[in-house]
Order: structure tokens, then sequence, then C-alpha cells
């Protein structure tokens, strides 16, 4: 029996008719096993969503990536936590692990489709699905380069991937450590300077410059109707880099460094609602070479946040993953990829298009006991509850008899003085 069939039983072992204890307990002893390792749990979401990948996309794959704080404050147990002051108070700790992911979109639908990266970052070590020795004094950028490369070089995805990024990435010295074939879109900070027609100016400035351009399509932002309207201009970047050097008695120290100029375009991306008034405005840089117009390039940005929305569902309105007890951050993180193959199986029956399937979703929403929109037929947490709702009662119609069941409730309605 090698590892992977190890992994299979132990999944197949919590879903089997035994007592709430023993469930708990034979999970706790699958998460601590060392022969389910991360490659294990990591291939089966790798293929599947590779697969997914062939289907529903069409020239491009966009991937989203971003870092999210795992809170593990109150988790007295958890011995390897990071531990940080907050950006908005001195007294306040910041106490948990680092989630570093890479999600897949689809060109066609901007809907998400598998995370192809994880990465867990502790105090001590970075647990990872793509690399065991990843170096613990790496920054966000530096880990983000190795990772651009695995996904591009590594995977064979035949798609030209153009990957997507908060305001973090807006270094350059990011942009000089990637390769002339790595296509990004990174929004922007405000007060960077960049060279535009030959004077410097900072992006913030630059943008106030442009008119609204091209309107692109409605969509709906923090629950209002607004219209995204996109313009554009080139710009090259000949600021020098800081390169973090190694700590130097505790501190972190920089080198200053000249590098050749890099030509951008720089594209100013406003939501307008319909009174005419800018609710967001969206600074954007991307070396996609005029093949993919501003408008596009708008709209995939506006996809990005489907992971932030995959983060919510592992957290707060999915697996709860900051109430989770393990005490070791590896049996945290190979919990966390099974969560994230649920995630990938709710993604499909939600983007699913054949027959009977609206009836299915609908079923699932009534069962999950969730409200959702006017107008929308499903969400992810809706889905994932009413998938877990399902095969609890399956697995109770597995243990007891429908006259039994009847019995059962008889004897509750009886509480509250119901007929039967």
């Amino acid at each position: 029996m090698n590892h992977k069939q190890n992994s299979t039983n132990g999944l197949n072992l919590l879903l089997k008719e035994v007592k709430g204890y023993t469930q708990a307990q034979s999970a706790w002893r699958f998460y601590n096993n060392e022969n389910v390792d991360i490659p294990s749990l990591n291939d089966p979401i790798l293929a599947k969503g590779l697969e997914q990948i062939q289907q529903e996309c069409k020239t491009y794959l966009l991937v989203a990536h971003d870092w999210s704080l795992i809170n593990y404050r109150n988790h007295t147990a958890k011995k390897d936590c990071i531990e940080t002051r907050t950006s908005h108070s001195k007294n306040a700790l910041s106490k948990g692990y680092d989630l570093q992911s890479a999600l897949g979109i689809s060109d066609v639908t901007g809907e998400p489709i598998t995370p192809l990266v994880h990465n867990l970052k502790t105090n001590d070590t970075v647990y990872s699905t793509y690399d065991n020795h990843i170096d613990m004094k790496l920054t966000h950028l530096d880990e983000l380069s190795q990772r651009i490369q695995y996904i591009n070089t590594k995977l064979g995805i035949d798609k030209t991937i153009v990957h997507i990024i908060d305001r973090e990435a807006d270094s350059v010295g990011f942009f000089r450590s990637l390769h002339e074939e790595d296509f990004y879109i990174v929004r922007a900070l405000d007060r960077v300077f960049v060279e535009y027609e030959g004077k410097k100016i900072t992006q913030k400035a630059l943008a106030q410059t442009l008119k609204h351009g091209t309107c692109v399509q409605s969509i709906t932002y923090q629950k209002k109707r607004v219209k995204i309207y996109v313009n554009s201009v080139d710009i090259v970047i000949t600021r020098d880099a800081y390169i973090r050097d190694n700590h130097v008695q505790g501190k972190a120290t920089y080198t200053r460094r000249k590098g050749k100029p890099v030509p951008m375009r720089f594209i100013v991306e406003r939501l307008v609602d319909a009174q005419n008034n800018v609710v967001a405005t969206w600074l954007l840089l991307s070396n996609l070479s005029q093949d993919v117009d501003d408008a596009t390039i708008g709209l995939w940005y506006y996809y990005r946040w489907n992971i932030e929305s995959y983060f919510k569902l592992l957290k707060s309105s999915g697996f709860n993953l900051e109430k989770w007890q393990q005490e070791k951050s590896q049996a945290i993180f190979k919990r966390l990829l099974i969560a994230s193959y649920a995630c990938v199986l709710v993604w499909q029956i939600e983007h699913a298009s054949h027959k009977n399937i609206e009836e299915i979703k609908r079923f699932l929403v009534r069962l999950s006991g969730r409200l959702v929109a006017r107008g929308k037929v499903s969400t992810s947490p809706a889905l994932l509850a009413g998938i877990w709702n399902f095969f609890s009662t399956m697995d109770i119609l597995e243990l007891y008899d429908i006259e039994k069941l009847f019995e059962i409730k008889k004897e509750l309605n009886s509480f509250w003085g119901m007929e039967f």
C-alpha cells in the first residue's frame, strides 16, 4: 500500500458510521499521520483543477495571488504562531499563520476554478504544495517570484498565464525579477513616481489627468450597480530598487540598486454609479501587449476579488478555519488542503450548466437554511452548507429506517405540544 492509498483510506475512515468522538479522534490521527504527506493531499486537487482549466479557459488562465493572516490570537496551544504588532495600534497583537495562495480563474466567466498553490508560513517553517524548502527569510515578493516560475513552467498549462496581484507587488525590484513571458496585472500605489512623456509624476497625479475612457460593463460593487470605465497610457519605471539584505542584529537592511527601465501600461479603472459619482478608483500596471485591450485588463482585475471570497469561504462563511483546534501547524495545513478540495467541488456545481443542475442548486440552498440575494440561484457558502447537510442526512438514512425517524419526529414534536 503506497502513501496515496493511505491518504484515501484516511478520508474514507472519516465518512464511516462511527460516533462523533471516534470520528474526531480518527480525524486527529489522520491529520497528524506522518504517512499522509502534503503531495498526497494536493495531487488530487491539482489534477482536478488542471482538468477544469482545460474546460473552462479559452486562451488565458488568470491567476490571482494574495496573502491572508489566519488569526489564532486566542489559541494558546499553538506555539509556532507568528506574532506582530498591527499597523492600526502598537498595542494590538496579531498572532497566527501567513496563508499564501494562488487561485486559478477562468478568462471566459471570471469564476474561480482551483487553487494552484498554498503556502502556510509559521514562526519557524513554511509548508508548501510546490516547494519543500522555501527559505524562511524570503519576503512575500521574493517567494512570489519563485511561485510564478513554478506555475508558468512546471504545471504544463497550455494557456497564456496572467498573474493578478494587489498593491504589495508594485515594486520595481519585483518587476525586474520576472521574465519577459511572465505577464501580470498589478494594482499600483498612489505616491510612487513613474516617467510619463519624459517627466516624473506620481501615479495618483497621472491618474487625475486621464478621463474616464471606455465603458467596460456594469457590475455590482458593494451592493450597488456601477459601470466600469478604463483608460490607459504608456509609462516607464526608472526608479532604483531597494533590495532587502540579511538581518543584521535583528533588523532588516536594504541596499539601493539601479536597474534597467521597465516599460509598462498604466491603466486607470473607475467604478461610476448611476449619478455619475466615482465610487472607487483602481490604478493598475500591466506588461500585457496591446492585443489585450484596456477593457479586458480592467475586467480581469475585477475578477481578482475571487481570491478574497475564497479566503472568506475558508474562514467566516464556510470552514471556520480560524476556529480549528489542531495544535500542530502541519495538521492545520493538511486539513486546509482537504477543505480547498471541497471548494473546488462546490465551484464545479456552482458553474455547471447541465440538465437538472438548477433544481439541484435550489435544493442544496434550501437544505442549507441560508438566504441568497434576489435573482441569484446559489452562492458558494450556501452550496457548501447544503452539501454538508445533504450528506449528513444520507448518513442518518443509512443508520435509521424511515419508521424510526417518524417516531423520533413524533417524540420531538410532543415537547412543543405539536400534533404528529
